[in-house]
């Protein structure tokens, strides 16, 4: 058996987790927009502390019970000898009172927070749920390299919108997982054979699928390159302004009055050379993508 090619090769078995966690998001250029972070622990430990403090409510009550004189008596009491500083108990103890009406301690039904469809999906850790997160996983790294948002790379950024394909890996993987539900549980007898056909159809279909994960795991994988040789060209300009003056000054105090290139003709070779291979990355990354720019093959077998 022939080895497959390591351009062919796929990637998305090994890179569909992040920080070790299978995730899947939509529009993964702000992860925190898409509610799957809930509020932060120390938030709601807060919230609760100041619910709970029912001496602080008797103030705002009392206060509101006080006549508009009487507020304004006690208020410029509480001005000239503390600043206004103890002006903030009566208002903080007026929001704790109107908010402990508006939302009565009673007993409330405990309802769970309904769970996405993508957080299902991820949670079954299928073939196509592995598909989706890597694709979810590269397109968001994409966006994180400095390179993807360099001018050099506008002309990509407008032709090509990664969070679409994303959002059409996951609606893809999402119709694999609904087939596999509707399919079930291997039968026994006479169907066991035609159910194994179909299982096999919908594994061929999600593999199908990786191959445009592995699209954008290679895409993210130039940015990175493109990245750095971005940050190498940096250098090298910089080196190439600071050789100049070094040559300078060299010519001037030189004697007998000489003149050296201080490696200029070494350093504008480095970034010739540097310059070609980006010239180069951003036509590989044009015919990366072209593939993901042409409507979704259709998953054989897959009803």
């Amino acid at each position: 058996m022939n080895p497959v090619p390591e351009d062919r090769e796929a990637l998305w078995p090994s890179r569909h987790l992040t920080d070790g966690r299978l995730v899947i998001l939509r529009g993964t250029e702000n992860p925190h927009q898409t509610g799957q972070y809930a509020t932060p622990e120390w938030v709601e430990q807060v919230r609760d502390w100041a619910l709970s403090l029912d001496w602080l409510a008797w103030c705002g009550r009392e206060w509101l019970r006080l006549s508009t004189g009487q507020q304004w008596g006690i208020g410029v009491l509480l001005f000239l000898f503390t600043g206004g500083i103890a002006l903030l108990l009566p208002l903080a103890g007026v929001l704790l009172h109107r908010y402990r009406e508006d939302h009565p301690r009673g007993e409330q039904p405990v309802t769970a927070a309904p769970v996405s469809p993508e957080a299902t999906l991820a949670a079954w850790d299928t073939t196509e749920a592995r598909v989706a997160g890597a694709a979810s996983r590269a397109w968001l790294e994409t966006m994180r390299e400095p390179a993807w948002h360099s001018p050099l790379l506008a002309q990509s950024r407008a032709a090509f919108d990664g969070r679409a394909e994303v959002d059409q890996i996951i609606d893809l993987a999402l119709r694999i997982r609904t087939a596999r539900a509707s399919l079930g549980a291997r039968p026994t007898g006479p169907a066991a054979e035609y159910w194994d056909r179909q299982h096999e159809a919908l594994e061929g279909a999600a593999r199908q699928l990786g191959q445009r994960a592995d699209a954008l795991i290679r895409y993210r994988d130039q940015a990175a390159q493109f990245s750095a040789e971005l940050q190498q060209l940096s250098e090298l300009e910089r080196l190439e302004r600071s050789a100049a003056e070094i040559d300078g000054l060299t010519a001037e105090t030189a004697y007998p009055s000489g003149r050296g290139d201080a490696g200029m003709q070494s350093l504008t070779e480095e970034i010739a050379g540097i310059r070609m291979a980006m010239t180069e990355l951003v036509d590989l990354m044009t015919r990366t993508r072209a593939p993901l720019d042409q409507p979704p093959d259709p998953m054989p077998g897959a009803r």
